[in-house]
């Protein structure tokens, strides 16, 4: 089974695009724009709360991951409500979910603020309104 491919975006952010630049040369990725937003209305409050928590925590997070976000905000409300730090099933789960998102101490190494891009427009900051 072939290896999935490292995209460009992390690739930038461990080094390796500039390890092997043959192998990320004219690639490209969207550009996301939109910020993760606020906690979808059907939330119970408490989940709400759990998703603003989780913004706060997590300022790389985009509107793309929404959708675990929301699954994690619901496990953290569970978890602040229920008293779900009994079931192992449960934490392993909430771990796994927060490892997704990048927050865990040994995954939030593979989240990095960007380095400034050589190759941005030099004439970006320059507002032509």
């Amino acid at each position: 089974m072939p290896r999935h491919r490292t995209p460009l975006a992390k690739a930038r952010l461990t080094g390796a695009d500039r390890k092997n630049p043959q192998r990320y040369r004219g690639r490209s990725e969207p550009v996301i724009a939109r910020p993760l937003g606020r906690p979808p209305a059907y939330l119970s409050p408490l989940a709400k709360r759990a998703w603003a928590l989780l913004a706060e925590e997590l300022p790389w997070l985009t509107f793309a991951d929404r959708g675990i976000v929301e699954a994690t905000a619901c496990q953290r409300a569970a978890l602040m409500t229920d008293g779900m730090g009994q079931n192992m099933a449960f934490l392993r789960a909430y771990k796994q979910a927060l490892s997704s998102l990048g927050a865990t101490p040994t995954d939030r190494h593979k989240i990095a603020p960007a380095e400034p891009d050589d190759r941005a427009d030099p004439f970006a900051a320059f507002d032509v309104h």
